[in-house]
């Protein structure tokens, strides 16, 4: 299995700007950003992704309390952002992680720089 979070993020092996952690999650600034302002916020265990998450109210609030510390700090500064995750095919790292993004996309889903 190819898991970035848990091959070189959670382990220490890549460097990432962290936001917030707790002792399950941890939110970053994405190391390859496809917007102006890309943050991502992991469980530090391994989960496939949302459709496979089984209910766990620690998780659950850990994610949550990371979500909204994230997503307060960018609609304070920039009025809004967005929340989303990816599932299945559309996961190119298999590992349940939310995406919170604001401002100018700067990639392309394939992950090629967008020029104007």
């Amino acid at each position: 299995m190819n898991d970035f979070y848990c091959d070189q993020v959670i382990p220490g092996k890549i460097q990432v700007e962290i936001i917030f952690e707790t002792e399950n999650v941890m939110a970053f600034h994405h190391t390859r950003p496809y917007w102006e302002r890309h943050i991502v916020i992991i469980l530090k265990t391994h989960i496939d992704g949302l459709s496979s998450y089984q209910n766990n109210p620690t998780l659950n609030a850990d994610f949550f309390e990371a979500i909204q510390i994230v997503t307060k700090m960018l609609e304070d500064k920039y009025g809004g952002c967005r929340v989303c995750s990816n599932v299945g095919n559309y996961q190119t790292t298999k590992h349940l992680h939310w995406y919170i993004h604001q401002g100018q996309r700067l990639r392309a889903e394939n992950g090629d720089p967008i020029t104007k």
